[in-house]
């Protein structure tokens, strides 16, 4: 019975030994997965940075049009007003000629050169109003252009906050992507070596499992010896029953299988995303934010967010690239400035959640973004709504 102890006590060790190894590796991945949350963090206040930056241009391109067009109006009032006293002073010339007021300037007596100041003085009272109109316009035309310089000066302040913003993004998001690439594999290595783990366990198990009927069969087969030879002894004509029972233990190895999201959804991103929620905010043009900006690594995967059909392929316009997506559920989903949609994509295609579709880039009206892919949600194929909370639930 030695060696059946012996089997035993190795099968305990390997035990004890095999889920320390294991925890050596859960601390890496717990390790890498700490970095990763923690420069999602960060740049999450980048991003909101950005927004913030991004709103603040939108703001300024239409208070500076806005400007513009106002200061246009001004210079055509301010033309106009001129043109009035222009031909207003032609009309004083001619009517002074005519009345020989002139002459009363350069060859009449001083009663008579008093007497045309006074007929002059009385028509430019009639224009005083007219006068009046026009400085008051000429000093609001020189307070827009006021007004422009300083909008034109903080709007180039902001395009430079803007550049550093998405620099600054482009370097962390490349490098939190190598990172999360990287995490991905440790955690691929460290399920590996689980289910490695596991058949080992279950082969020692097995092992162990074997080396007991083994040693059961063994002492049954002593046991029935024993007993024949006595009962020979007391009588050579009576045979005892064999009473031996031999019984077999069953190991159950239970294997733990991830399992998938609710609702059958994924995050439409496979890889390092960060996003804050952006549903309303203005954007150029007068219209509001009708999704999510989803920002990450310049060819980032996109997958399908469900299983469903592709609808529509669109590559223009302030989408840029763009896909429509149609899911099982009913709901809709629009991805746009896209890099580019993944190898052999066709309307009417069929598509697992998970699979591929697309890869983010800044095609289309993003040109002060860093890639990102922007992402509606339409219930039932309808109006968006905000599309925050479901990607928030599914991506972290």
């Amino acid at each position: 019975m030695r060696w059946l102890r012996l089997v035993g006590a190795v099968v305990v060790v390997a035990l004890l030994a095999l889920p320390a190894l294991a925890q050596v590796s859960d601390d890496d991945l717990s390790a890498a997965e700490r970095e990763v949350a923690t420069t999602r963090t960060e740049l999450e206040a980048l991003a909101v940075e950005l927004e913030a930056a991004t709103v603040r241009s939108v703001e300024l391109e239409a208070e500076i049009s806005r400007i513009g067009r106002s200061i246009l109006e001004t210079q055509v009032q301010v033309a106009t007003a001129l043109e009035r006293l222009q031909e207003r002073a032609v009309a004083l010339y001619t009517a002074a000629a005519s009345n020989r007021v002139s002459l009363l300037f350069f060859s009449g007596t001083p009663e008579q050169l008093g007497a045309g100041l006074s007929y002059l003085e009385s028509l430019a009272l009639d224009d005083e109003q007219m006068v009046n109109d026009l400085e008051v316009l000429r000093s609001e035309y020189e307070r827009q252009l006021g007004v422009l310089s300083d909008l034109e000066g903080e709007q180039r302040v902001t395009v430079e906050r803007l550049d550093a913003a998405a620099a600054s993004l482009n370097d962390r998001l490349d490098d939190a992507q190598a990172s999360y690439v990287a995490l991905v594999e440790q955690q691929r290595i460290e399920e590996e070596e689980q289910r490695r783990i596991e058949e080992e366990l279950r082969r020692l198990a097995e092992e162990q499992r074997l080396a007991e009927e083994a040693a059961r069969a063994a002492t049954s087969t002593t046991t029935t010896v024993v007993t024949t030879t006595s009962t020979a002894a007391v009588s050579s004509t009576t045979t005892l029953p064999d009473e031996s029972t031999t019984t077999t233990t069953e190991t159950t190895t239970t294997t733990t299988t991830p399992l998938p999201p609710a609702g059958n959804l994924v995050c439409p991103i496979n890889g390092f995303t960060t996003f804050t929620d952006t549903w309303g905010a203005a954007r150029s043009g007068g219209r509001t934010h009708q999704g999510v900006d989803m920002l990450a690594a310049r060819g980032t995967p996109t997958v399908a967010i469900e299983s469903g059909t592709i609808r529509r392929l669109g590559n223009g316009g302030l989408g840029g690239i763009t896909i429509w997506l149609t899911g099982v559920s009913g709901d809709e989903y629009y991805y746009a400035h896209l890099d580019s949609w993944a190898p052999g994509l066709s309307v009417g295609q069929s598509v697992a959640a998970g699979e591929p579709v697309g890869a983010v880039g800044s095609t289309g009206n993003a040109s002060y973004s860093v890639p990102h892919l922007h992402f509606e949600l339409h219930p039932g194929g309808g109006s968006a709504v905000n599309p925050y909370p479901l990607v928030k639930g599914l991506c972290g």
